[in-house]
């Protein structure tokens, strides 16, 4: 696995993760700073993407070794779109272009 790292052009908020093949992989707690929002208020969002079928749990979701929940580029993008677009957009495009992670 190789780590990556993400700063939001708008914000200056840096987060870090992990490429695993072609989806990378990032704390949800960090996601939930990235986009500037308390960890109840991103679960829910996270919710929502799976239930309205953006996102597949059992594929977009798991836990690390370390006992924390790890949200893919897919699901990060998916709860973003519910709070910023613009800032989930970029992400979305830094994933693209910096990483060739793929969005299916």
């Amino acid at each position: 696995m190789r780590s990556v790292h993400y700063v939001c052009a708008s914000s200056s908020r840096k987060i870090a993760g992990t490429l695993d093949e072609n989806t990378a992989w990032f704390e949800f707690r960090q996601v939930a700073y990235l986009f500037g929002m308390n960890l109840e208020r991103a679960a829910k969002f996270l919710r929502q993407a799976d239930m309205t079928g953006d996102i597949e749990a059992a594929k977009d979701v798991r836990s690390s070794e370390r006992s924390m929940c790890l949200l893919s580029h897919r699901a990060v993008v998916a709860v973003g779109y519910q709070v910023n677009y613009g800032r989930a957009t970029a992400f979305r495009h830094w994933c693209a272009s910096d990483m060739s992670v793929q969005f299916c």
